[in-house]
Order: C-alpha cells, then sequence, then structure tokens
C-alpha cells in the first residue's frame, strides 16, 4: 500500500512551514490541550458519580454481572424479565472482570471508555503522523477529538462507541502501517462484534486497496473477516439459542425521520465546521490528483454512517466515529492544502478557525443536569425497599441488588408494539401486586391522562399498565431522577408520604 497522502517524502508537511502557518499551528495546538484538560476535568467529576448518568450504563453494567454469575448477556426477551442488550458481546465481557475487581460500580467501567478516548487520540496522532510526517499537525488535529463538545459528553459515559472507535482506528493503524491483514481485520470484526454499526473502517480499506488495483489484498482481507466474522455469529447463535442474533439486530423496530437525523447531526456539523472545510480541501486535492486518500474514504463512510442517528432512539453518541474520522481527514486535509496553496493567511485560517470552534465549545461550568440530582435518594430508597422492583431507571436495577425486570422502557415500548415480546404479563404483575416497589417517571393523574386519551405512537407504557398501576398502587415519594421520578407501592401498604427528594 502506498502513502495516502501527497505530503510525504519532505515535500508537504514535513518541511519547515512559513512564519504565518507555523504560528497558527502551535497556536491550535496549545487551544486543543487546554480543551483536553478541561475534558479530563470534567471527566474526573463524572466517573465517581454513584448513579447512572445514561439510561445505558445500567445495562451495560448489569450484562457484565450476568455474565460474572455465568448467564448470557442475552437472554430469551418474549417475556419477563424484559432484558435487552443491543450490542455486541465484546464490550460485555470486557466490562465483567472490571466487575468482578471493582464490585458493581460505574466507576471503572467509565475509566475504561476514559481510557478508550485517549486511545482513539493517541491513534490519530500516530496515523496523521504517518501520512503528514508532522508532529504539530498530527497532535494538533488528532488531540483535537478529545478538546470538542461531542467528546467531552460522552467520554466519561459508560457506552461502547468510543472502544469501538479505538479498536477501528488501531485497525487502520495496522492497516496503513502495512502490518498484517490478519491482525486488521481482527480488530475490525472486534469493533463490529462490539456494535454492528462500525463497519466503515473495513470497507474504507477495502475500497482503497480495490481503487490501488491491490486486488489480492482486499481480497485477503474480505476472507479473513468473512471467516471469523461467520464463525463469531455461528457460535453466538448456538451458545444462545439465536437470542443474540435477536438482540443485536431486531431489537430497533423505532421508526426513522430525517427531520431527527438533521436536527441530531447538524449543530455538530457546524461546530466542525473547521474541520469539515479541511476534509473537503483533502476532497478536491484527491480528486485533481486523481488519487482518493484511506482518510476520505473513511471520513466520507462514517459520514455516511451518522444517518443512525436519525432514528426514534438515536442520540449524538452515534457520532463518535464520524468525529474521529472528521479530525483525521482534516489533518490530512490540511497538511495537503499547505503544500498546494502558497498564500499563507488563507492557509492559517484553517487550523485559526478549528481553534475559534474548540474555544467557543468550551464550557463555562459543569453541573449535573436537573433529572440528575435527585438519583442519590432514588437508588437508596430503592434499595432499602423489600420485594421486587420495577423501575424504567437500569441504574437503580443494576446497583440495587435485585433482579432487573425491566431494562430499557423505550425497547419494552417499541418491541411491544411491534410484536416482538408480550407488554401483558408485566401488566398482569402489576395487577397481582407482584412488585415491592415500582419507580418510573409520572404520577397518578398523569398516568390516568394516558389511559383515558389516545394511545399515543410510542408511549412508554401500554395502557393494561396503566390501569394496573393506577389501580393497584399509590404514589408514595417522589425524586428528580431520569426514568425513577415517582415511587409506588401496592395498595395494602400504609398511605402515601408527604413531600419530596431530590427537588
Amino acid at each position: 500500500m502506498e502513502n495516502v497522502s501527497a505530503t510525504r517524502q519532505g515535500e508537504g508537511a514535513g518541511t519547515k512551514a512559513p512564519a504565518v502557518v507555523g504560528g497558527a499551528e502551535w497556536a491550535l495546538l496549545v487551544v486543543v490541550v487546554a480543551g483536553l484538560l478541561d475534558t479530563l476535568r470534567f471527566a474526573a467529576y463524572y466517573i465517581p458519580l454513584p448513579f447512572a448518568v445514561n439510561f445505558e450504563e445500567g445495562k451495560i453494567l448489569n450484562a457484565g454481572y450476568r455474565i460474572l454469575r455465568g448467564l448470557t448477556p442475552y437472554p430469551p426477551v418474549g417475556r419477563p424479565p424484559y432484558v435487552v442488550n443491543v450490542y455486541g458481546p465484546v464490550f460485555y465481557y470486557v466490562v465483567a472482570p472490571l466487575v468482578k475487581w471493582f464490585g458493581l460500580s460505574f466507576t471503572a467501567p467509565r475509566l475504561l471508555v476514559l481510557a478508550s478516548g485517549l486511545t482513539v487520540a493517541l491513534l490519530l496522532a500516530l496515523l496523521l503522523r504517518h501520512w503528514t510526517e508532522s508532529w504539530v499537525i498530527a497532535l494538533g488535529f488528532g488531540l483535537s477529538f478529545l478538546a470538542v463538545s461531542l467528546v467531552r459528553d460522552w467520554i466519561y459515559v459508560l457506552r461502547v462507541e468510543l472502544f469501538a472507535t479505538a479498536l477501528s482506528l488501531g485497525g487502520l493503524y495496522v492497516f496503513a502501517k502495512k502490518k498484517s491483514l490478519l491482525w486488521a481485520a481482527l480488530l475490525f470484526l472486534a469493533a463490529i462484534y462490539t456494535k454492528i454499526t462500525f463497519i466503515a473502517a473495513p470497507i474504507a480499506c477495502f475500497l482503497y486497496l480495490v481503487l490501488k488495483g491491490e486486488w489480492r489484498g482486499a481480497w485477503r482481507l474480505t476472507g479473513w473477516m468473512l471467516l471469523f466474522g461467520l464463525t463469531g455469529l455461528a457460535a453466538l447463535s448456538a451458545g444462545t439459542r439465536g437470542w443474540a442474533l435477536f438482540h443485536m439486530f431486531l431489537t430497533h423496530p423505532d421508526p426513522y425521520r430525517l427531520r431527527w437525523y438533521f436536527q441530531r447531526f447538524s449543530p455538530f456539523a457546524l461546530l466542525d465546521a473547521g474541520l469539515v472545510i479541511a476534509a473537503i480541501s483533502l476532497a478536491v486535492l484527491d480528486v485533481r490528483r486523481r488519487s482518493i486518500s484511506l482518510p476520505l474514504i473513511y471520513c466520507a463512510l462514517t459520514t455516511l454512517m451518522t444517518l443512525t442517528v436519525g432514528k426514534f432512539g438515536g442520540d449524538a453518541n452515534e457520532l463518535l466515529e464520524w468525529q474521529a474520522a472528521m479530525c483525521l481527514a482534516a489533518g490530512c486535509g490540511y497538511a495537503a492544502l499547505r503544500k498546494h496553496w502558497k498564500f499563507e493567511p488563507a492557509v492559517a485560517l484553517i487550523p485559526i478557525g478549528v481553534m475559534v470552534l474548540v474555544l467557543l465549545g468550551l464550557p463555562e461550568s459543569r453541573q449535573l443536569a436537573p433529572d440528575l440530582a435527585g438519583c442519590p435518594a432514588a437508588y437508596q430508597f430503592a434499595k432499602q425497599q423489600p420485594g421486587e422492583l420495577l423501575t424504567g431507571n437500569s441504574g437503580i436495577a443494576a446497583l440495587s441488588g435485585k433482579k432487573m425486570w425491566l431494562s430499557d422502557v423505550l425497547e419494552f415500548a417499541v418491541l411491544g408494539q411491534a410484536g416482538r415480546l408480550d407488554q401483558r404479563p408485566l401488566a398482569e404483575m402489576v395487577r397481582n401486586k407482584f412488585f415491592g416497589l415500582i419507580l418510573i417517571n409520572g404520577d397518578t393523574s398523569a398516568r390516568r391522562r394516558e389511559e383515558t386519551g389516545p394511545q399515543l405512537p410510542f408511549s412508554f407504557w401500554p395502557r393494561e399498565f396503566v390501569t394496573a398501576l393506577t389501580r393497584n398502587y399509590h404514589p408514595v415519594a417522589r425524586f428528580s431522577c431520569a426514568y425513577a421520578g415517582v415511587a409506588y407501592e401496592p395498595n395494602s401498604t400504609p398511605g402515601p408520604v408527604s413531600g419530596s427528594h431530590g427537588k
């Protein structure tokens, strides 16, 4: 494989930069390091918090705990308990030993996510150094990944995307350095078996080899991935009686809207305007050279994969690999532009633009979201109550020491309305007052309105559940905690407790 940047062999980024351009590059590096330190400051605040800051955290922790107990992370879903784990097995099996060594806590797994984010930035810098021969460009654009608001908001959250991004970039690095197609394929597969949408990197490498006429390498990479990938799927299916495939592929029947996609994606595209311009510069120069580079192909494919954020349950965490690819393409694009365009002030505008946007994205202070302030009280309340617990907050369920009966309210709703699970047994359990405590959002009056009003397309709770709840339970406490706003106890218990907690 030949180098993908035209700035190699002492022709471009490796040469001494003009004063204006060089000053802009060093200024960018200083600002990016400041942004990185601010990101670490935020992470240091959020990582030790003893409650979930995102609905997925409790599910991932519970999956690791299931593995420690000799259970599969992919149980049957059709009837209670409704435990859904939508990701591939790799991250769950990495979290499991952390739970064993450090106990049921979010801190150690969140540190793993932080380490994954730092690894992504390191791999970006190494790849940029390989393609641009400039450490200043490599560090400025590579470390900018850690300085943007998108990454700052997710680097402390127990989610799989940063871990999968690190694996994908690891495969790209092995591929770019011509180390081993086998190891590149294994790293790509590990990323896909962390989250199935992480297909951009291996497809980019395949297309790059095809465009270079290296068909033997392209089919070798494809052969390794098919061999190990299909073998892994067969083993997962056999070991879970097919339920792993259901969890990974059939648990997203929620609707898709392009309007939702543009609403979620456009703010981050605007914040990345400097990187986008540099990436477009790479595209223009590649077309002029009639040689499409690997960073550009990877960036284009990850941009295409951002379309997944248009799902009803989509969120900005699905843009993290795109953010990494954008930093990579922007660094290469800037290096190529610096070589081909001699008008220094115009070239310097790119690092200055990235620097300004990083500065604008710096937050004023860290603070908990309003719907998290009362979570410590809600967690403590749930842990102390006797009997079975039903809650829409998977973090409370995971840390309560009790059985998790429902891992995700949204998935329960959409899978039920798609006919992929039966919601009626849960309503029957509520009618029979099976649960000693129900801790969900909303109050009885709101539930009654939902019961009598029109059924919303994706109302979280079916009418049967609402009817059973309002007739057999009463509210006893309130909390400012996501998916756990009101605590209900069976009507046979003493009357409601006045006041609220964590407001």
